[in-house]
Order: structure tokens, then sequence, then C-alpha cells
């Protein structure tokens, strides 16, 4: 798995607008929450770097915070599978959603 940021400029500075965590195929237990530590800095990506690989819009709703651990984010795949009824490669989510469920400032 690796967890990376997508930035580009926004209000007029260059700052992350979507964390990018990128999967093998079959890497995720669809039944469970993903769990994740927030790496800082974070790793930027290139739009290029997307590539071919299947990605996913994950939503304000599918993520909670790990109380006991700062800076860990839980992504509640069941509820995406849910949606959708398929698995993906790329879990896409907007920064903001990251900082107004983890209460941070920017972690860039």
């Amino acid at each position: 798995m690796r967890i990376r940021a997508y930035c580009d400029f926004y209000d007029e500075a260059f700052r992350p607008l979507q964390l990018v965590i990128k999967t093998e195929p079959g890497e995720l237990d669809w039944s469970k929450t993903l769990y994740i530590s927030l790496p800082a800095p974070l790793e930027p990506l290139e739009a290029e770097d997307y590539g071919d690989h299947r990605g996913v819009s994950v939503l304000l709703e599918d993520l909670m915070s790990q109380t006991e651990e700062k800076n860990n984010l839980g992504i509640l795949l069941p509820q995406i599978y849910a949606r959708h009824g398929e698995e993906f490669e790329l879990l896409i989510v907007q920064m903001d959603d990251v900082e107004e469920i983890l209460h941070l400032d920017r972690i860039l």
C-alpha cells in the first residue's frame, strides 16, 4: 500500500488536494474497516501517476478517526463496497475531508 498526496495550486498556494491510497489487487479486505497512519510529510503525486488503475472517491461518510492514535484514519471499506459492488485499487479522499475527520491543520 502506498499513500501519497495529489497537490496543485489552490487559493494561490501549492497544497495537497487529495489523499491517494494505492493498493495491489486483492490487498484489501473489503469486509473490514481499513485503518491507515498518515505519513508526514506526504509524498507528492503527479496527475500522470494515477495511471490506468481503477479508483473510487471516498466520501466523508466513509471516514472515521481512530481516537487512540493521532493521524490514524479509518476508511469504511464495507460501505464503499456496498455502494459500488466492486473492489478498487485507488482510494481517493479529499484532503478537506481528512482534515475535518482528524481535526488537522495542513499535513504536508
